[in-house]
């Protein structure tokens, strides 16, 4: 009996000795309630830039304030409807594009500048460059027949 309780007494003496948390987690079998204790402090997100505002001057299409410009797609006087518009600027780069309605006009919205105008449908085809300016009113397009490739001699 003796040697169980000098084990016994040794092994107190021991835990005593050890430091605070290791003698908690070596003296008593249960999971501890408490969380375990954070060496590093978490790394931060890192900080993205604010977004900027679009300027739409910097955009493709739209050079300051821009404003419809209506177009109006005709094939022998009468109006085409779904006729497909497209509108690119001087440079080539797209301003915009629309279908025409029942009516046969369609909207775009851009800004004064030089542009050139396209429209397709039904298998024909136009095409119009012209400057756009506040004042201008609505654009009327003559579709036309499509041309085709002339054939090449086969030598």
């Amino acid at each position: 009996m003796r040697s169980a309780r000098s084990k016994r007494f040794v092994l107190f003496c021991t835990l005593a000795a050890m430091p605070g948390s290791l003698a908690w987690t070596l003296a008593s079998p249960a999971q501890s309630t408490q969380p375990p204790a954070q060496t590093t402090p978490p790394k931060a997100a890192p900080k993205k830039p604010p977004q900027e505002p679009i300027d739409p001057n910097e955009t493709a299409g739209v050079r300051g304030p821009g404003n419809l410009l209506t177009v109006r797609v005709l094939m022998w006087g009468k109006i085409v409807e779904n006729a497909h518009v497209v509108v690119k600027n001087a440079n080539g780069t797209l301003a915009g594009s629309c279908f025409t309605s029942t009516t046969g006009v369609c909207k775009v919205d851009v800004g004064p500048d030089d542009y050139e105008i396209e429209a397709t449908g039904n298998g024909r085809k136009a095409t119009l460059k012209m400057h756009v300016s506040e004042q201008t009113g609505t654009v009327s397009i003559k579709l036309l027949r499509a041309k085709t490739p002339a054939p090449v001699a086969n030598p």
